[in-house]
């Protein structure tokens, strides 16, 4: 391989301009999520990511694209200095997990060190990588870039655990290895017993916009005592995913399943597939039905069915809810890597960010649960009112409705 050049484009106009490129790539590399996929990112700049600017490090072999990071940066006044942040895109409250460097299997360590050497090159005042894998590439040439710059505060800790469940063993080990093995049997007799019983699967496009309502429509109704959700209840939230669905859609890569009972859907689970990997992205239910456990027996369902594609991992995402761990047999971690320049307003920035997390926890930790909804309730209130107001960004949302115009 001769050796690679690096450059880095910058704004919404270069940002499309790679789609062709990228989207090759991306089917190059089959151990790649949707999360990173070119579709994933421009629903996300259109909606969540309006006000920043697109920065993606490209490699390249002889022209190729072999490589790239997509990055998303902000400027943000602090002491009345602008103060340039780098973080992932697509990442930012659409809770993307394992973001990395896209590389083609050919090339991956080298490409993946050549587009850090050249980050660690940029004005940055904080780098913040929210999410990546632990066994990422990154890791050691950020180290090796980064860490010894005495120019900048490198520090690397744990953001998210990631339970999973390894499906290779089959239905019925998996199934006896749950935590409630007898129960789920149980329980799916029982709602089996019951009038228009029936489990569906929708990845047809033409259909999954539908079933992405019924699952905002039960999400909102699960989450309705509490004021709504932080995941699905913001205008912008909703809208990335009526974008992102569509055009996922085409390519193979969303799957909702529903559990219908007397008529209507009590249960749905929505979630992205790719080659032997699925990961369960959200959940909606009826909470007049939860003593029938519609929830449980859906997820019980999900696995099977998983198995029953020849899907080897199931993959749960962030988070530690209960649920997961009916299932679950073990858990991966991400990782946080933050790097911030030596400029007082950069210092102060990255101060105040790490000050408001541990706020927020200290607040969950010593304020009433009945309390605390009730802050909830208002805060979401406050911010679907703000973002109403505000405009989005036109791109095209599916490479569906580009055709037909």
């Amino acid at each position: 391989m001769s050796s690679l050049a690096i450059d880095v484009v910058r704004g919404v106009d270069g940002f499309q301009a790679l789609r062709r490129d990228w989207e090759a790539l991306f089917d190059a590399q089959p151990s790649a999520s949707p999360f990173m996929s070119y579709d994933w990112m421009a629903a996300w700049q259109a909606t969540i990511g309006v006000g920043g600017q697109p920065v993606i490090v490209c490699a390249r072999d002889a022209g190729r694209l072999v490589g790239l990071l997509a990055l998303s940066e902000r400027t943000s006044p602090v002491m009345g200095m602008p103060v340039r942040r780098l973080s992932f895109m697509g990442e930012r409250l659409v809770a993307a997990d394992g973001l990395d460097v896209l590389a083609h299997p050919g090339c991956a360590r080298p490409a993946t060190a050549a587009i850090v050497e050249r980050l660690a090159t940029q004005p940055i005042d904080l780098l913040a990588l929210d999410g990546l894998p632990a066994d990422s590439a990154m890791l050691q040439v950020l180290a090796w870039q980064l860490g010894g710059d005495t120019q900048r505060a490198y520090t690397l800790a744990t953001h998210q655990i990631c339970p999973y469940l390894d499906l290779r063993a089959g239905w019925e080990e998996v199934l006896s290895r749950s935590r409630r093995p007898h129960q789920f049997g149980r329980l799916l007799r029982n709602l089996a017993g019951l009038h228009g019983f029936e489990s569906r699967a929708i990845t047809e496009p033409g259909l999954a916009g539908a079933a992405l309502e019924r699952l905002l429509a039960l999400h909102d109704r699960r989450w309705a005592a509490q004021g709504g959700s932080d995941a699905m209840t913001r205008p912008s939230i909703r809208d990335f995913h009526r974008r992102v669905v569509p055009a996922l859609a085409e390519r193979g890569m969303v799957r909702f399943e529903e559990l219908w009972v007397e008529g209507d859907c009590r249960a749905t689970y929505y979630g992205f597939t790719r080659g032997d990997h699925y990961w369960l992205y959200q959940t909606g239910y009826d909470p007049s039905w939860a003593r029938k456990s519609v929830a449980f027996v859906r997820m019980g369902l999900s696995i099977k069915e998983a198995v029953d594609r020849g899907v080897r991992c199931y993959d749960f995402l962030r988070g530690t809810e209960t649920y997961k761990f009916d299932w679950a047999l073990g858990a991966r971690v991400t990782l946080r890597v933050e790097a911030v320049g030596a400029r007082p307003a950069a210092r102060l920035f990255a101060t105040g960010r790490q000050l408001r997390a541990a706020v927020e926890k200290g607040v969950e930790a010593i304020v009433p649960r009945r309390s605390l909804d009730l802050l909830r309730r208002w805060r979401r209130a406050r911010e679907r009112g703000r973002e109403e107001a505000a405009p989005t960004l036109a791109l095209p949302r599916t490479r569906a409705r580009e055709q037909e115009a």
